[in-house]
């Protein structure tokens, strides 16, 4: 996919640059986001951070809400947790904002649990589907996305019920995002009465994936189920494709599908599950808005652009439903309940009545 232009390259100040921090009024709402805007997940990051710019950039100059503003400020941690605890102090105790946002990752935001069962400070739409953000949080917490076992229970229901595969080896990023999704894959496997070919590894924000590739193909496996970022992921295609090893493959939303499909040349069975519909071709309000206010500024339609607009839409939507001054605890409540009251956010999940839990989408590449 394109780069996204330098001017969006974010640092510690956005929106209208820091002249809003300076003079905003005491009701302004502060959000702190901590993303990789630098190393080799950054445009994850710079997505994420850009689809909530455009979002809180067009609702601030509309007003806000009921007046203030939203104040987003976004630091750079490089997809490494000891980077993303230092944010997360500056944003609590320096900063003092009213919740934590959008943060990318399941290391990073594993490395700040003690922080938010700390302070409280809510931590609202992260980046990642991992259990410890669903399962009896001792914290403050709201999840958008899908969990990382409903996005594995999809990939192996493809594998073994649509592509007829009961070999399943895994790749895994060596850190408790892949700890997390190589559990829920195990388990969606077991759901089916298999167990994992074989499970290879390699280390976070690198492309060391020969070893992984070897250990994988001396067991009998004709597909993979991937955990990773874009440029290890697109590492190992290659390569397995240059041994000639005709694979199946499957990878997990976080790994932002457009870029990993920007890099693999020749064909590729290759299915990504999504959290978000397709940003090019849903349909609705919402979509039709997303799409005018990207290409507006010559900016990819991508689903990781969408994703952080809708946690910026979600959020403000819900914090509407609250007066002012900013009150965590209405907010939160009313972001449990926006998704399945707000007729525009139905329809674009397609959530039907009494329905639980948010659907999977689909991507791929052939």
């Amino acid at each position: 996919m394109p780069k996204l232009k330098p001017s969006i390259l974010l640092t510690s100040c956005l929106f209208w640059a820091c002249q809003l921090m300076a003079s905003g009024s005491q009701l302004d709402i502060k959000l702190g986001m901590s993303v990789a805007l630098t190393g080799p997940a950054s445009e994850i990051g710079k997505q994420l951070a850009l689809g909530s710019k455009i979002y809180f950039e067009q609702l601030n100059k509309q007003g806000g809400i009921h007046g203030a503003l939203i104040e987003l400020d976004v630091r750079d941690d490089g997809y490494e947790p000891n980077h993303t605890v230092n944010n997360t102090r500056y944003f609590i105790y320096d900063k003092k904002v009213h919740a934590l946002f959008g943060y990318m990752g399941t290391p990073t935001t594993s490395a700040i649990k003690s922080m938010l069962e700390h302070a409280q400070t809510p931590l609202l739409m992260p980046y990642t589907g991992a259990a410890f953000l669903r399962e009896n949080p001792q914290f403050k917490v709201f999840n958008l996305r899908a969990s990382y076992l409903d996005e594995a229970k999809e990939q192996i229901s493809y594998l073994v019920d649509e592509l007829g595969h009961s070999k399943i080896a895994l790749l895994i990023q060596a850190d408790e995002f892949g700890i997390t999704l190589q559990k829920s894959l195990t388990a969606a496997l077991k759901m089916k009465g298999l167990k994992p070919q074989a499970i290879g590894r390699f280390r976070r924000n690198t492309n060391e994936v020969e070893k992984a590739l070897k250990l994988i193909s001396k067991s009998e496996a004709t597909a993979v189920a991937m955990v990773g970022t874009y440029e290890p992921l697109a590492q190992f295609i290659r390569l397995s494709q240059k041994a000639d090893k005709q694979f199946a493959f499957t990878s997990v939303s976080f790994v932002s599908s457009e870029d990993l499909l920007s890099k693999l040349t020749n064909p590729s069975q290759l299915m990504i599950t999504e959290v978000v519909p397709s940003p090019k071709f849903c349909e609705g309000k919402i979509c039709e808005q997303f799409r005018a206010a990207v290409t507006s500024q010559s900016q990819p339609l991508t689903h990781a652009i969408f994703e952080g607009y809708l946690n910026a839409l979600v959020f403000s939507r819900a914090a509407k439903m609250c007066p002012l001054p900013y009150n965590n605890t209405c907010v939160l409540k009313s972001l449990n309940n926006v998704i399945t009251q707000d007729p525009e956010l139905r329809h674009l999940f397609k959530i039907k009545p009494k329905q639980k839990k948010l659907p999977i989408f689909r991507s791929y590449h052939s």
